[in-house]
């Protein structure tokens, strides 16, 4: 008897986490990554969200890396975004992830990518695609489990680089490479890039359940305990919140299907220091309007922005088996490494000492306040840490008042 299994193309899009430069009076170009660094780095950190959320860590693959490269450099060589490549364009390896991967020698067309353009570093790459709901479900799911990561930058523009996450599952691979099953089971085909391939019934199931056996029963993020937690959630494509351009942090909840069959969740709330309630929206699979999310996914998406170096608490009710149940947990938002000003007004003014690194924080007066191009002085080093947070430094000895300008705001800042 045949079981048949047509193979499942997960691709996901981020454009709206890319930032281009501010607008200045001169252009200030970033430093040369080292790319191998920073592709090391990004498995470790990425590996370490994982475990501690509680999923086993990503092996790497040859396949995906050199598939996850190409497309970096791709992106990076014809000045684009996102996941689709155009035939005839130098670097073209495949139009999307699926063929780009088997170009590579991939020997099935089921995996997940996520893409990040123009982040800081690693850490910022992942931070950004774990604040976006849709991304980091590609990055928390219960199937795959090796990973390819390739890093590239414009070496004429170092402000552009591109950042590409190839996820698959390494014993599928291998059963599409392995010989074609020709016993007397249930097997399943139209999996693999040969469609008439087939694999063992048992051995499918085996595979598809690896990850989930190795993961708990309720994997979360935040997860209990973790700190340094960006504050904010901006966009991501598609929207979760396309009525926000920006809001606090997402909360999200996954169900192993292994463990826990069925769960009806009654409540899903977020708390600050004081006991208050933060006013949020919950989604999940049946109110989800871009049809993303899974049976056993929630997301709970604060409607304003949290604050900087805050513990916050999260409690879940729900019912399984017949039981109910509480879970409780908490985390720590990001503390701030220089001085800061909170600038809450639309004119502000401040004081600050020429070769001294300063932090400007303008929470967001309502859902759509984020900083838009910036006016600045030549001997003045901005750059974004979020899109209502900068890092400014006065680079020379120069003692004049100056204004910087974003929009409708304007901050006066006088120099000691």
């Amino acid at each position: 008897m045949r079981y048949l299994l047509y193979a499942i193309i997960v691709v996901i899009d981020l454009y709206a986490i890319w930032l281009p430069p501010a607008s200045r009076t001169f252009q200030i170009k970033p430093p040369v990554m080292d790319t191998a660094y920073e592709e090391t780095m990004a498995l470790k950190y990425l590996n370490t969200l994982r475990q501690n959320a509680g999923m086993a860590a990503y092996s790497t693959s040859d396949i995906l890396t050199k598939a996850a490269k190409n497309h970096a450099s791709c992106l990076i060589t014809n000045h684009e975004t996102g996941h689709y490549e155009k035939s005839g364009k130098p670097g073209f390896t495949g139009k999307m992830p699926h063929e780009r991967a088997i170009h590579a020698g991939y020997r099935v067309p089921m995996l997940t990518e996520n893409v990040t353009n123009n982040s800081i570093d690693y850490k910022d790459a992942i931070d950004n695609l774990f604040s976006a709901i849709y991304h980091r479900f590609g990055f928390l799911d219960f199937i795959s489990d090796e990973i390819g990561i390739g890093v590239a930058q414009n070496p004429k523009d170092t402000a552009y680089n591109a950042f590409v996450f190839d996820m698959g599952v390494h014993a599928l691979n291998e059963a599409c490479s392995a010989e074609s099953y020709s016993g007397p089971n249930r097997y399943a085909y139209k999996i693999c890039v040969d469609p008439q391939h087939r694999i063992e019934e048992r051995r499918l199931l085996a595979i598809l359940s690896a990850q989930k056996i190795a993961s708990k029963p309720i994997v979360v993020y935040p997860y209990d305990g973790q700190s340094d937690v960006p504050p904010v959630f901006y966009n991501e494509t598609p929207d979760p919140l396309p009525d926000y351009d920006v809001s606090g942090f997402p909360i999200t909840i996954q169900f192993n299907d292994y463990y826990i069959k069925e769960a009806q969740v009654r409540s899903i709330s977020l708390f600050d220091p004081s006991g208050k309630e933060i006013k949020s929206k919950i989604l999940y699979d049946k109110n989800d309007s871009n049809h993303l999310m899974k049976p056993g996914q929630y997301a709970l998406l604060p409607l304003t922005r949290l604050a900087y170096d805050t513990t916050y608490r999260v409690v879940l009710h729900y019912k399984s088996h017949g039981k109910e149940v509480i879970k409780r947990w908490q985390f720590h938002t990001r503390k701030l490494k220089q001085p800061a000003f909170v600038i809450k007004k639309m004119n502000g003014k401040i004081t600050i000492k020429p070769h001294t690194t300063y932090i400007l924080y303008f929470p967001p007066q309502n859902r759509h306040d984020t900083l838009g191009d910036l006016r600045f002085p030549a001997d003045v080093r901005v750059k974004y840490l979020d899109q209502n947070t900068l890092q400014l430094k006065l680079e020379s000895d120069n003692r004049a008042s100056f204004t910087l300008k974003s929009g409708e705001r304007a901050v006066e800042i006088e120099v000691l």
